[in-house]
């Protein structure tokens, strides 16, 4: 019997109605006139109930390239084993019986590894939802280009793609390393890919190579992830990981991983975990927040602090829920697949209680979704009906003092949690009134030019308006014009100013007022339908800095622009001379 160049492995659990594509895609579609293959498929049966055997079995009649085995225990990583037991061939790949392997991809990477003597050749990828197509790869520069020879150290972010099937080895360097999957009910892949990560020289070829079919159904190993027992077997694999990336002693590397497993793979095992899970166990995921925090303490509890400090808001927090083993808190904190801004204000508001309840978050950080709450989700809840949103706001009293209490010493405190704050302590009535005229409390809804004057239009939010002063900031520079004010109808004002009152350059516009709230001031926010709007030739709306900072832009008169000039050259002769 000759020797097989290539052994393809293929472990497959009540897969029938995709495992007939696999194996066409195998056998009919890599070998060519131009590029023949000799190969063999080992498709070893993992305890299927449905017709996957059958169906093997009956493509094996056809085909003597094909042996069909049925597994000597249970799980993907012993089928595996026992695959690579069998197989003869001088390389080593692995499908699974679900997914599908492009025209000609073997031979693509055979091709490299004959060439250069590589211990391994990996291939870009892309997975195939109901829905979309989605290529990782892109995300990542090590397949930006073909790579030859290199080590991981060479290209970190390889460790990203930690998939068996989008790759060839070479088999005595698979035993030579003694590389086996092990016997895990989650990940039983990552652990041998890191394993083969960080001991061989590799090579990247930029052809597609596989494609991975996500599909729903409870066989599939997205659905086995939705228990407690599936998120530990996931997290003692990432321990498996971590020891063989802190022994390589990279640290390109251990941060790639660091990065991979917090801002990545491991948020992504939780979410899918909390979301797939009718009730939640803290008791039962106590293992699981026992291996987070081996894991921190490994790849060193200060950087991993660090790098959760610079993630997005929710994976902050949740780690920290997890760190302190709150999992209840974490599945409230990550809901189910609806974005933050698209939940109720109820939900919202009960979960930002529960946040702040956990005593792990600092509590000046809700203070932004806080109030987004009320002054911009609000606004879109079609479940809040008349004084809804002020009897939620009282009903959760304690958050808001307790947010506003951590953050009077904050500069960033946000002026409409004060205004709440007041009318909290005014009673509801008040709060009513606030909570409804939900938006910034002075607006530019429009600019125009009328004889020489610039016309403001001003829209306001303000509870009984006592004052309300416009004050124009040119650079440093503060300047109280005269200009003639018109209430045009209550929260509704316009200001005329003659615009040969304001010299050349950006004018910022802002506001003062005093209202029953108590004093407030703050920046004319100028709607953004009239940014750039012209008011003939003298002005124009401008956005400042792209900041919600907007004002008035004025071109420089011809004597100004000499001004100007004057005193930068005045102003590099005294450096010269100071130098």
């Amino acid at each position: 019997m000759t020797t097989p160049e290539l052994s393809v492995v293929v472990p497959a659990h009540d897969v029938g109605l995709w495992v007939g594509e696999l194996l066409s895609s195998i056998l009919e579609d890599q070998s060519t006139a131009a590029e023949p293959l000799d190969l063999e498929v080992i498709l070893v049966d993992d305890a299927s109930t449905d017709d996957t055997f059958e169906i093997a079995e009956a493509y094996a009649a056809r085909d003597p390239r094909l042996t069909v085995v049925r597994s000597p225990g249970r799980g993907g990583g012993q089928a595996r084993n026992h695959g690579v037991s069998l197989a003869r061939g001088r390389f080593l790949a692995f499908a699974d019986g679900d997914d599908l392997v492009p025209r000609g991809a073997y031979a693509a990477m055979l091709r490299k590894t004959r060439a250069t003597g590589s211990d391994m050749v990996v291939g870009r990828f892309f997975k195939l939802f109901s829905d979309r197509v989605w290529w990782p790869v892109r995300a990542w520069p090590a397949f930006d280009e073909e790579r030859t020879l290199v080590r991981l150290a060479d290209v970190p972010s390889a460790l990203r793609n930690r998939a068996c099937w989008n790759r060839v080895f070479r088999r005595d360097f698979w035993d030579s390393a003694q590389i086996s999957f092990p016997d895990a009910s989650r990940s039983n892949d990552i652990e041998p890919m890191v394993h083969a990560l960080t001991t061989a020289r590799f090579d990247i070829v930029t052809e597609t190579v596989y494609v991975y079919r996500d599909r729903p159904g409870p066989g599939s190993m997205t659905a086995r992830s939705h228990s407690p027992a599936g998120i530990i077997s996931y997290l003692e694999q990432e321990l498996c990981c971590a020891r063989r990336i802190v022994e390589l002693g990279d640290p390109l590397v251990c941060a790639e991983y660091a990065s991979l497993i917090f801002d990545a793979d491991g948020w992504m095992a939780i979410v899918r975990a909390l979301r797939g899970m009718a009730v939640v166990d803290p008791k039962a995921l106590e293992p699981a927040r026992a291996l987070v925090a081996e894991l921190v303490g490994l790849l060193d509890e200060g950087v991993v602090d660090d790098l959760i400090d610079g993630l997005e808001r929710d994976k902050r927090w949740g780690w920290r829920l997890v760190r302190a083993g709150q999992w209840s808190t974490v599945a409230r904190l990550i809901g189910e697949d609806v974005r933050w801004g698209d939940r109720t204000v109820a939900d919202i508001l009960e979960t930002l209680q529960l946040v702040a309840d956990s005593g792990v978050v600092p509590l000046r950080t809700l203070q932004r979704p806080l109030v987004n709450v009320v002054s911009t989700i609000s606004l879109s809840d079609e479940t809040l009906i008349g004084d809804d949103l002020a009897d939620l706001v009282l009903k959760h009293r304690d958050l808001f003092t307790a947010v506003a209490g951590a953050s009077a010493t904050d500069e960033a405190r946000d002026w409409r949690l004060d205004r709440i704050m007041a009318a909290l302590d005014d009673g509801p009535e008040l709060l009513r009134r606030v909570v409804s005229g939900a938006t910034d409390p002075v607006t530019a809804t429009s600019l125009s030019l009328v004889d020489g004057r610039a016309h403001l239009h001003l829209a306001h939010t303000m509870v009984d308006s006592a004052t309300l002063r416009v004050v124009f900031l040119h650079d440093r520079w503060r300047r109280t014009l005269d200009y003639d004010a018109t209430e045009l109808a209550s929260g509704s004002l316009e200001v005329a100013l003659p615009t040969a009152a304001l010299s050349g350059g950006r004018w910022r516009v802002w506001f003062e007022g005093r209202d029953a709230l108590g004093e407030f001031d703050g920046p004319v926010i100028i709607h953004e339908d009239v940014i750039g709007e012209r008011i003939g030739e003298r002005a124009q709306i401008v956005e400042l800095d792209g900041r919600p900072r907007h004002g008035i832009e004025i071109p420089l008169s011809f004597g100004e622009r000499g001004v100007r000039k004057a005193r930068r050259v005045a102003g590099r002769i005294v450096r010269r001379v100071r130098r």
